[in-house]
């Protein structure tokens, strides 16, 4: 199973680094400014040559405005999951009331074509009913 799973590594993390310093356009001079080290001090921090738990990580995760999270993970957690849970709540409870309608006006049209067959059982019933007097009366007739 160990194939199969994802392993969370330090190159992981520095390409994670690496990534998003292009991603918003950045050189490491200016990380690396901003940070107040050297270049090259920076440049161990995305070759590895530094421990991942130094805290120039936390200052650059802040400098590319994302979280620590975000910087090791490489992605952006889900935000607002609350909000965006209601929000999909919200827009599948309107396609089911939309089905939910739908079914009930066909349910209604069934329910009007049952009262027409019955309707029309009941006059083939009925006509049924007058031709077997009809046919009785005249077997009645014939044998006087």
């Amino acid at each position: 199973m160990m194939d199969e799973e994802i392993i969370m590594d330090e190159s992981t993390i520095r390409m994670n680094l690496k990534n998003e310093r292009l991603a918003h356009g950045l050189t490491q001079k200016v990380i690396a400014e901003k940070i107040g080290i050297s270049i090259p001090a920076y440049q161990k921090l995305e070759r590895g040559r530094t421990n991942i738990l130094n805290p120039n990580f936390i200052k650059c995760a802040d400098i590319l405005g994302i979280t620590l999270a975000e910087l090791v993970n490489g992605f952006v957690p889900v935000r607002n999951a609350d909000r965006l849970f209601t929000e999909v709540q919200q827009e599948y409870g309107e396609k089911l009331r939309i089905q939910e309608s739908g079914y009930r006006s066909e349910l209604k049209e069934r329910n009007r074509e049952i009262e027409r067959l019955e309707s029309v059982i009941k006059d083939k019933e009925d006509t049924i009913a007058t031709q077997k007097l009809l046919i009785a009366q005249l077997m009645g007739k014939s044998r006087n």
